[in-house]
């Protein structure tokens, strides 16, 4: 579907959801977004990428749930420079209003990474340190697992880790979001970090534009492979 098509069928659909988002909802309920984003440029070098990502959440009185999919692509003069797919699912089982228990799972392939795929998880405890209106903060943390394949040699390495986990969410004004997330996932053999900075600003009802710039770093990787990874993305969000 076209950037145009797509755009008018969210706007058609946005106020009949906006209009419903706003009765208190009351657990168990679901909740999502959908996130599609592309940058074309031609002349000296003609590049493309796409990137693409869902998420979904299921509050429920005792379960949470929430499903996170990603994929980027990236060509230059024709062919892949970039191809990344990442999946995770989390379930909280909470304990209190603020604290619970974060059972985790993802896996990312990433091809010029030197991993045919890198695979965690984790058991930990969450605690919200901040939960209103404005602002909203959620530590994790606790002992998890690693499962890596190298893409030359199909060795396997494995570890225990300690997974720590930050994600802070903060509404500037009714219609602008700032979002800061940070992940460690520490072993003794290798220990990997990221950083999430987003600003979401709200176009109509649901449909929104995001920024963000994502930083990655690895300590140990294979030969020819940098440690440190980012990426700037613009992408259209609609919630639901």
């Amino acid at each position: 579907m076209k950037f145009p098509a797509l755009i008018v069928s969210m706007l058609a659909a946005s106020s009949a959801v906006h209009a419903a988002e706003e009765e208190e909802k009351v657990p168990p309920y679901w909740g999502g977004y959908a996130e599609l984003g592309s940058i074309i440029t031609t002349g000296n070098t003609d590049t493309s990428s796409l990137n693409a990502k869902f998420g979904a959440k299921r509050k429920g009185i005792v379960w949470d749930t929430s499903l996170k999919l990603q994929a980027l692509t990236s060509r230059e003069d024709g062919d892949v420079s970039k191809e990344t797919y990442y999946a995770a699912v989390q379930f909280d089982r909470n304990l209190t209003d603020r604290s619970y228990i974060a059972i985790h799972l993802d896996q990312e392939r990433a091809r010029f990474s030197g991993f045919k795929y890198e695979t965690t998880a984790s058991v930990g405890y969450g605690y919200r340190v901040l939960d209103n209106d404005t602002q909203s903060l959620d530590l994790e943390a606790g002992p998890g697992y690693s499962r890596d394949k190298l893409e030359e040699t199909d060795e396997i390495e494995e570890e225990a880790i300690a997974r720590l986990v930050a994600d802070y969410q903060l509404k500037i004004n009714s219609g602008t979001q700032l979002m800061q997330s940070f992940t460690a996932e520490m072993g003794q053999e290798n220990s990997t970090y990221e950083s999430e900075t987003g600003l979401k600003s709200q176009l109509n009802g649901s449909l929104a534009t995001k920024i963000t710039y994502t930083v990655s770093y690895t300590d140990s990787v294979p030969a020819d492979n940098k440690n440190t990874d980012t990426e700037f993305g613009v992408t259209l969000v609609y919630s639901f």
